[in-house]
C-alpha cells in the first residue's frame, strides 16, 4: 500500500467513521477462498462439496424475507449437529458468507450463512453497503428480529442440535452478533467476531447478564476502529455492565477483513482501508476452532488448518 492510497484511504474512512457517530451507518478447511469480499465471484453449488451438502433456504425475518444459505456436514457422522449462525460484512449476503458456512460445515457443524438485508440484498460499492448498514443498525428491536428468526429457523432444522448455537460474524456482521450477546438473546451460546467495529449499545429492554461466550479478534491497524481512541475500552465496559464472559484477542498489523482473502483489491478498488493477512487469517481460524471445541464437542471435526 503507498503512503497517498493510505492516505486516501484513512480519509475515507474518517469520513464514514463520521457518518457513524451521526447514526447514519456502522461499517464494516477449503484451500480456495471467494475472489472478493464485495461481491460473489464463483458460484456456489447450492447442492454438495467436499464434506457437506448445501441448500438455499426462505424464511421471513421481522419485516423482511431471507434468502439464506444453509451448509451442512457429509452425512458421514449422525446428527444432530451444533448450529452457527454466520453474519457477513456490511457487503451483505456475497459468496465469502457463504463460503464461510461451507467450511464450519466441513469441520462438523451445521451453518446459515445469514441474509440481514432481505431477498439476498448485497451491494457492490461502499456506499449502498453504508445505506443498507445504516438501515440494518438504526432499528435495533428490527435487528433483533431478523437475527432471531435466524436463530429459530436453525435451531428447528432437523440436523441441528437446538441447545447448541453460536454465531460468527465478520466486520459490521461482527457487531450485529456482539449486539445479540449484549442484548442477552434466548439460545444464543457464543459469539466470535473477526475483525468487528466493537459498536454495541444498551439493550431494550434491560438485562442483568449475558450468557453468551464472546471471542472478539481485534485488527489493531483498523482505522475505522483505532482512529477512535478508547472505542475498544468503551465496548469492554459496555460488555462489562453485564457480566458477560468476553475476551478481546489482539491482531497486530492486520487491518479490517483480514480475514477476506483479495479484500487489498476491493480497498484500492474503492480507497477504503482493509487488507487480508494470511497469517492472522489462519490464527484467527484456528483460534475460532478452539474455542468451538471448548464450547461443545464437534459432531466430526477435522484436524486439518484451513
Amino acid at each position: 500500500m503507498t503512503p497517498d492510497f493510505l492516505l486516501k484511504a484513512l480519509t475515507t474512512a474518517t469520513a464514514i467513521v463520521a457518518l457513524v457517530g451521526q447514526g447514519a451507518a456502522r461499517e464494516d478447511g477449503p484451500d480456495s477462498p471467494p475472489a472478493q469480499s464485495e461481491d460473489a465471484a464463483r458460484e456456489p453449488s447450492g447442492d454438495s462439496g467436499p464434506g457437506y451438502t448445501s441448500e438455499e433456504v426462505t424464511f421471513t425475518a421481522g419485516a423482511i424475507v431471507a434468502k439464506a444459505y444453509l451448509a451442512l456436514p457429509a452425512k458421514k457422522t449422525a446428527g444432530p449437529y451444533p448450529g452457527i449462525l454466520v453474519c457477513p460484512e456490511w457487503w451483505g449476503h456475497n459468496d465469502y458468507v457463504r463460503m464461510r458456512a461451507e467450511m464450519l460445515a466441513q469441520l462438523g457443524y451445521a451453518a446459515l450463512a445469514m441474509d440481514v438485508y432481505g431477498n439476498g440484498q448485497k451491494a457492490h460499492d461502499p456506499k449502498t453497503a453504508v445505506t443498507l448498514d445504516g438501515a440494518l443498525k438504526a432499528n435495533q428491536r428490527e435487528m433483533n428480529a431478523r437475527v432471531l428468526a435466524h436463530l429459530k429457523f436453525l435451531r428447528e432444522r432437523p440436523e441441528v442440535d437446538g441447545a447448541k448455537i453460536a454465531a460468527v460474524g465478520y466486520g459490521s456482521g461482527g457487531d450485529v452478533c456482539l449486539q445479540m450477546a449484549r442484548n442477552g438473546m434466548r439460545g444464543l451460546g457464543a459469539v466470535i467476531a473477526f475483525h468487528p467495529l466493537f459498536n454495541v449499545v444498551p439493550s431494550q429492554p434491560p438485562i442483568r447478564k449475558a450468557t453468551a461466550k464472546v471471542m472478539v479478534c481485534n485488527a489493531l491497524e483498523d482505522p475505522y476502529v483505532h482512529l477512535r481512541k478508547g472505542k475498544v475500552e468503551a465496548f469492554r465496559n459496555e460488555m462489562a455492565s453485564v457480566k458477560t464472559d468476553l475476551v478481546i484477542i489482539p491482531f497486530p498489523d492486520a487491518m479490517q477483513s483480514f480475514t477476506v482473502p483479495n479484500a487489498d483489491i476491493v480497498g484500492e478498488k474503492f480507497r477504503i482501508p482493509q487488507a487480508y493477512s494470511p497469517e492472522a487469517d489462519k490464527r484467527s481460524w484456528g483460534l475460532l476452532r478452539g474455542f468451538l471445541k471448548d464450547l461443545w464437542e464437534p459432531a466430526s471435526p477435522s484436524d486439518e488448518e484451513p
